[in-house]
């Protein structure tokens, strides 16, 4: 699951929309009604430029998607007429946008039922503070882009070679290539993919991972040179930035989207020729 779906989706509490607002027709085509939702959509894309800097005025870009929609509505009604809408490689196209737009839709409405809020987030927070359960490990990492050559990387290090030399060969962590991989004393608790944590917390001092660990950031081997030692005086909930705090959300969402896939994916009846090479959530972590 996308990075971008689940920051959505753990701000879905805080930022809910009625799903009927910016229906209403802006303008029309042919009878065809094309959305205020669809002039905001394509003027966001219009107004800045890749580096997120702001090239038109909020009118000028919307003057500007206006001219583009009706550009691509006739365009799409002369489609339409002469049949090329019911041609194979169009539909599978659709159906390829549809399910995407679908699934989010899905996960939006399910944690508009199931948010992920301060209150809960401070409960499992706290209650980790109270009972002496947060922790911190040295840690070393090896950041690479394919489970391949997070292998490659294992077979290394497998040979006996140091790990911070292979760090600086290997990884694509700016910071990682100068100081061999030094994490310094990390805390799991706090960082936003449970992933990369869930690795921390599962190797003892002086292992390091047997394979690749996949995180949205790319694929980790970790190395644990100390640790666990427990925090005598962790800050409590709202004393922490807000970065920590989204992080902390984004983290819950994740947790929440995996366990509800995989429960839809573990019903579903998964065929075809490539069904036996598909990744489940389980093992995308590997």
């Amino acid at each position: 699951m996308s990075a971008t779906i689940i920051a959505g989706a753990a701000l879905a509490d805080d930022q809910a929309v009625s799903p009927n607002a910016g229906l209403a027709a802006d303008i029309v085509v042919n009878g065809q009604p094309i959305s205020v939702n669809h002039v905001k959509l394509m003027a966001g894309g219009l107004d800045v430029n890749s580096q997120g800097e702001r090239v038109a005025s909020p009118e000028d870009a919307q003057r500007a998607a206006r001219a583009e929609l009706i550009t691509e509505e006739v365009l799409a009604q002369a489609a339409k007429k002469k049949g090329i809408d019911k041609r194979a490689d169009v539909v599978d196209q659709l159906a390829y946008q549809q399910r995407a737009i679908l699934s989010r839709a899905y996960l939006e409405d399910y944690f508009e039922q199931n948010p992920v809020n301060d209150a809960t987030l401070k409960a499992a927070y706290e209650w980790k503070r109270a009972n002496n359960k947060i922790v911190e490990y040295k840690v070393r990492q090896i950041l690479v882009t394919s489970d391949a050559v997070g292998r490659e990387v294992i077979a290394a290090l497998n040979k006996g070679e140091d790990f911070a030399s292979v760090a600086k060969k290997y990884t694509q962590d700016p910071g990682g290539q100068n100081n061999g991989g030094d994490l310094g004393w990390f805390r799991p608790d706090i960082f936003v993919d449970h992933h990369f944590t869930d690795e921390i917390e599962s190797l003892k001092k002086g292992q390091y991972s047997k394979a690749p660990v996949r995180s949205r950031f790319g694929w980790h081997i970790v190395k644990i040179e100390d640790g666990p030692r427990v925090i005598a005086k962790p800050q409590p909930y709202e004393a922490l930035d807000d970065s920590v705090r989204e992080a902390l959300r984004q983290r819950g969402a994740q947790q929440q989207i995996e366990s509800l896939t995989t429960k839809l994916t573990a019903e579903a009846k998964v065929t075809g020729p490539g069904a036996a090479g598909s990744v489940n959530q389980k093992s995308a972590k590997r």
